[in-house]
């Protein structure tokens, strides 16, 4: 039994006094801040944290994050935490239990699941983009299309506005459900957007288009970009508007060095095009695995 083997640890709800340090665990993670979490401690030689679960419902779905120190067994710890989430997600009524976070193709959790009885649900596409290259791009088809953006149209950051503003504009692609959305947009979120790069598309009163992103390191994740226009000359003109109100904020040669983007693997490609417009390069498909309760 190596130093990091979690074979003696225990699960349990962490203090109150001890919640920051359990957080500090998700810090890259996406998870909102109703969550529940619990606690994986190894006793030996002295008590520490090694890991650590954070579950939410939505509707009767529980949704789950896992977490652990470097050099920790996430095949043996992972198990011993999905249990006891499972265990309280079925007392709290839920039906089913979902990964939270998209996992990877490689990613080192992807087998915990599995071993856990979780089965594929859907998977997304994944994109990244230098950043340097997203800001010339946009800068230049931003110029170049200088006369064909509508005196109409104007982005405005999402601090501005409740997240109840873009709900109708997102619901129909499945990107993110209300209640994450709501969570993530509130200013002191853990794990939130970003509230000035964040922007909604205007045409004078009314909003058709929504990018939310947030920031981890030095990596900007759009979870949602969303432009509700059925002719596709207009649906581009919005989304380079949309990426300009960041352009205009962020200059490259700054801490961040690339951008994230998701779509569907079959639903929602308006966000593929664009990544790949943007000279991005998909990276390995990601997945959602559902538990029946």
């Amino acid at each position: 039994m190596t130093e990091h083997s979690p074979a003696r640890a225990s699960i349990r709800e962490p203090l109150p006094t001890e919640i920051e340090r359990v957080a500090h665990l998700f810090r890259n993670a996406l998870i909102t801040r109703s969550a529940r979490l619990l606690v994986a401690l190894r006793h030996q030689p002295i008590e520490r944290f090694i890991a650590a679960a954070a579950w939410w419902p939505e509707g009767h779905t529980g949704h789950v994050q896992l977490a652990c120190q470097p050099g920790v067994s996430r095949a043996e710890i992972g198990a011993l935490l999905l249990n006891a989430v499972a265990e309280a997600a079925r007392c709290e009524g839920m039906k089913t239990l979902e990964n939270a976070d998209l996992l990877a193709e490689d990613s080192d959790w992807l087998e915990v699941f599995r071993q856990g009885g979780f089965e594929p649900l859907r998977s997304e596409r994944s994109f990244e983009v230098p950043y340097r290259t997203a800001w010339t791009r946009v800068m230049q088809l931003r110029e170049k299309y200088q006369a064909l953006f509508p005196s109409s149209w104007r982005t405005e950051p999402i601090r501005l506005y409740p997240p109840e503003t873009v709900f109708e504009l997102i619901a129909p692609h499945c990107l993110m459900p209300p209640a994450q959305v709501r969570d993530h947009w509130r200013a002191d979120s853990f794990t939130g957007f970003e509230l000035d790069l964040s922007c909604i598309l205007f045409e004078s009163d009314r909003p058709f288009g929504a990018f939310l992103l947030r920031r981890s390191s030095d990596v900007l994740y759009v979870d949602v970009q969303v432009v509700r226009e059925s002719n596709p000359r207009l649906r581009s003109l919005g989304d380079i508007l949309m990426l300009y109100h960041d352009a205009q904020r962020l200059a490259p040669g700054g801490p961040i060095q690339c951008i994230h983007f998701r779509s569907g693997a079959t639903e929602h490609r308006q966000t593929s095009n664009l990544a790949l417009r943007m000279g991005g390069r998909e990276l390995g498909r990601r997945y959602v695995y559902s538990r029946k309760l």
